[in-house]
Parts: structure tokens; C-alpha cells; sequence
């Protein structure tokens, strides 16, 4: 009996351990299965047919007319003299001697498109569609509707920068097309792209989102990118998802590519729509940093993982009045997390002059919350060109080549200072010479640029320059440059060799 109990129990010991094997192999081999997606509704194409029909009677076609001399239009996001020729009709500008004008005026035709966002006949389209337009008797717009009538448009309100543009035709109870949002769009969604390229009107083309928050310059535009086939025509054309919603208006193509289209965001045309209907300059907020994006190096030097590097604090502005320190990193606006420069310039450029945001942020392992109340970025700016004009490049004399004692900065770090003649305005020294293939010239340190302060710590002369150099034992150096006559600044990280 004893013996039988002893294998019963001896059985029982190892057909338990080999279920527990079992299921951890099993537990093993499941969380390495690939990647897989549950198709949902695969059998079922996307109701595009259905969104054309709906949607087609709410887009128009656009054609501006004016006499100009000599006159080009500098796109907000891509430029070049030739814009109208890079993008849109009807069959791309076409532009003739006006047998009435002057030697050097010229009657310009350009075309676009538009969707109907009210029964009363409100029309969003690209700024670039209308740009030309002033107020000379001679200058016409003009929108065809899906019937075949036409009316005489005039502008209710316009934003270069966002290259956004509301019209208004003399109707009532048109067919309109509703506003979306495009914040919670994903990437392959489905959508419609409806215009008049090379004036062929209502035209229909489908596709998927390609990426979001694209930048085609430096301002504060952040594109969707679609495969829908755009065209010259189309821009000022709604980007429709597959509800009807207009969630973008397509704005740009890439003519190097196939299919490479942009629209700017419906929800970045939302925040602006009552200033475009009021008549009134749009209000875009503005906080007075010079950004960079929180590269491995900055992680290194100052410990944070995610957010946006202050590169630069503007004196008097909103940044500086709630404690916005350089070398900060803002982490989140209002709560909402930021991990790039472009997020940042887009959640403030989002609210209006006057506005508050709660700032989160790192500094020095510690997080902190500032508040800021917004000021007015066309204001600021042209304050800042003002200032920038009142400036005066400056010749400056060149001393001794400084060492750094204990630590060989050419060798250590790529370049090589000078102390900067006791005549200049700006305290400091010079970037002398730098290595080509050293980090430092990776990160645009180059000859003639005045570092101003290291770390946190202002540097006077080549001695306090010297000091902080060896201070940082060979761990990246955060220089704030300035241009010599200090009208451009910026803080580098440069790590060493």
C-alpha cells in the first residue's frame, strides 16, 4: 500500500510539472506569434461611389481673374516664381498682354477649387487660389457650381500663412459639405479627394492618409500627406473621409513624386474660422521660444527622455514672464504631451493671442507646471524684423588663439575659439575653426559664431570660457550661439568625438 501511495504521489508530482512546462512553453510560443491584424468587413469595398454622389454637388470650381504687373505670388509653403504653373489651372495659369494695360501689365487667369461649407453659400479654397485678387474694377472671382450656374465671389477673410481662404457667393440653400476633424485620423485610413484639375471638373480620386503631420516649411502649416491623386485644380478641393466629413483641403502636391499629395488639416482651418468670417486678421498665439528637438545627446545632457529642448527664450515675452528658462524642455501644452518642435509650434500657434496654456516642465530632474498667457505671433514677428533691422554686422579685430588648460578642444571637441575683440557689443568668444567631420560640424557650429554661454553659465572672455569647458569633463558641451551681430541665436549640443 505504501508503495503504491509513494508512485501515485511520484505520478501526480511530475504530470503537474509537466503541465507546468506545458503552459509555459505554450505561454512561450504565444508571445512570439507575429504581428496579425482581425480583417473586419474585408469582403466589403469602401463606399466611394456613395461619397462622390453625396459630396460632388458641394464642390466648385474657381477661376481668378486680374491684371498685375508683374506680380508673382510667393506660396506660403513652397514659393518660386512659377507657383501658379507648379500647381493649379484650369490647364494652368494662362496669362496675355490686356490690350488696354500699360507695357508691363499682364491679365492673369488662374483656377482652383472650393467646397460649399454653408447654405448661404460660404466657400473654404487655398489662399494661393485667390491671392492675386485687389481691388481693381478689373479683377473678378468667379465659382461654377456642380449645375452649371455662375456666381460673382467676393473674400470674407484670408490666412497666408495657413494658406486658408473663406468666399462668399450672392445663394441660398446649397448643398454644403460638413466640417470633420482630423486630430484623430490614422494612418491608411480611406479617403476621397474631389476638384477640377487641369479644369476638368468634379473630378474624383481616392486613396489612403500616407502620414500626418508633415512639414513643408518652417511656419506653422502641419500637412496631412494622401495618395489620393491631386493635380493642378484640385488645390482649395475638400480630402473627404468615407462619412462625407471634409477633414482636410487639399493644398500641395510634390511634382518630383506620383501621388504625393498635402491638405491642410480641417481642424487647424477650424480653430481659424470665426476670424476668416469676422473679416478680421486671424490670432494666432505666439510663446517666444526658440525650439529644438530632444536628440540622444540633449537626453544625455539633461536627463529627459521625451519633449521639446528651449533652445532660446525671447526677452519680455510670453515664455520669459512665466519662468521659461533656457535648456528647459516642455514636455506637454495644456496636458497634451509634445515630443517634437512641430507639435510644439502647432499646439501654440493653435490658440488665440491672450490665451492661457499650462507649460509642463523638465528641469533639472525635476518637473515642474508654468502658466503663459500667449501673445500675438504676427504682432511679435514683425517687432522681431523691426529689431532685427535696427541691428549692424560689426568687424571685430582677432586676438590670440585660446587654450583650453587640461582639455585639447580641437582634439576633444572638433573646433577651436578665439577671445572676441574688446569692441564688440556681444561678450564672449569666436568659433575660429571648425572640423568637418567632427560632431560639432554636424550640428551647423561653424566658423565665425559667437558662443555666449555654456550650460546655463554666461561667458565673458576666453577664462570663463576655459573654466566651463573643463567644468564639463568631456561630457557634451550646450553652447548658446549667436550670429556676430546677435541677431540669430540658437543653443547647440556638442558631443564629443
Amino acid at each position: 500500500m505504501k508503495q503504491v501511495l509513494g508512485l501515485s504521489a511520484f505520478a501526480a508530482g511530475c504530470m503537474a510539472l509537466g503541465m507546468g512546462l506545458s503552459y509555459g512553453w505554450q505561454a512561450q510560443a504565444q508571445e512570439e506569434k507575429p504581428v496579425t491584424v482581425e480583417a473586419r468587413g474585408a469582403d466589403r469595398l469602401p463606399p466611394i461611389a456613395e461619397v462622390a454622389e453625396k459630396l460632388n454637388p458641394t464642390v466648385v470650381a474657381i477661376t481668378n481673374t486680374s491684371f498685375v504687373k508683374n506680380q508673382r505670388f510667393q506660396h506660403p509653403q513652397i514659393g518660386g516664381d512659377d507657383f501658379f504653373d507648379f500647381f493649379f489651372g484650369p490647364g494652368g495659369p494662362q496669362q496675355r498682354r490686356s490690350p488696354r494695360g500699360g507695357e508691363d501689365e499682364q491679365r492673369a487667369v488662374s483656377g482652383g477649387s472650393g467646397v460649399i461649407i454653408s447654405p448661404q453659400g460660404e466657400i473654404l479654397t487655398n489662399y494661393h487660389v485667390i491671392a492675386s485678387m485687389g481691388g481693381a474694377a478689373d479683377n473678378s472671382l468667379e465659382v461654377k457650381t456642380s449645375d452649371g450656374k455662375s456666381y460673382k465671389a467676393t473674400v470674407l477673410g484670408k490666412d497666408k500663412e495657413l494658406d486658408i481662404a473663406l468666399i462668399k457667393i450672392d445663394a441660398a440653400h446649397l448643398p454644403f459639405a460638413k466640417l470633420g476633424e482630423s486630430d484623430s485620423l490614422k494612418i491608411g485610413e480611406w479617403v476621397v479627394a474631389i476638384g477640377n484639375p487641369f479644369g476638368l471638373e468634379h473630378t474624383v480620386t481616392q486613396g489612403i492618409i500616407s502620414a500626418k503631420g508633415r512639414k513643408l516649411d518652417t511656419g506653422v502649416s502641419s500637412f496631412l500627406q494622401t495618395d489620393a491623386a491631386i493635380n493642378r485644380g484640385n488645390s482649395g478641393g475638400p480630402l473627404l473621409n468615407l462619412k462625407g466629413e471634409v477633414i482636410g483641403i487639399n493644398t500641395a502636391i510634390n511634382p518630383a513624386g506620383q501621388n504625393i499629395g498635402f491638405a491642410v488639416p480641417i481642424s487647424q482651418v477650424n480653430r481659424i474660422i470665426k476670424d476668416l468670417r469676422s473679416g478680421k486678421p486671424v490670432s494666432r498665439g505666439y510663446l517666444g521660444v526658440g525650439p529644438q528637438d530632444l536628440d540622444q545627446a540633449y537626453q544625455d545632457a539633461l536627463g529627459a527622455k521625451e519633449g521639446v529642448v528651449v533652445s532660446t527664450v525671447e526677452k519680455g515675452q510670453a515664455a520669459d514672464k512665466a519662468g521659461v528658462q533656457r535648456l528647459d524642455v516642455i514636455t506637454a501644452v495644456d496636458g497634451q504631451p509634445v515630443r517634437s518642435q512641430d507639435e510644439l509650434v502647432s499646439a501654440i500657434s493653435s490658440r488665440r493671442a491672450g490665451d492661457t496654456v499650462k507649460l509642463s516642465i523638465w528641469r533639472d530632474g525635476k518637473t515642474l507646471t508654468l502658466t503663459a498667457t500667449l501673445g500675438d505671433r504676427k504682432a511679435l514677428e514683425e517687432q522681431r524684423r523691426r529689431d532685427s533691422g535696427e541691428e549692424s554686422d560689426e568687424e571685430g579685430g582677432q586676438g590670440a588663439q585660446g587654450e583650453v588648460k587640461g582639455v585639447n578642444l580641437e582634439k576633444l571637441y572638433g573646433f577651436t575659439v578665439e577671445p572676441l575683440d574688446v569692441k564688440r557689443r556681444l561678450k564672449g568668444v569666436v568659433v575660429t575653426s571648425v572640423d568637418p567631420r567632427s560632431p560639432a560640424a554636424e550640428r551647423g557650429l561653424a566658423p565665425g559664431l559667437v558662443i555666449t554661454e555654456v550650460g546655463r553659465q554666461p561667458v565673458n572672455n576666453l577664462a570663463e570660457f576655459n573654466a566651463q569647458v573643463k567644468k564639463a569633463g568631456g561630457k557634451t558641451l550646450l553652447l548658446f550661439i549667436q550670429s556676430p551681430n546677435g541677431a540669430q541665436k540658437i543653443t547647440l549640443a556638442i558631443p564629443p568625438r
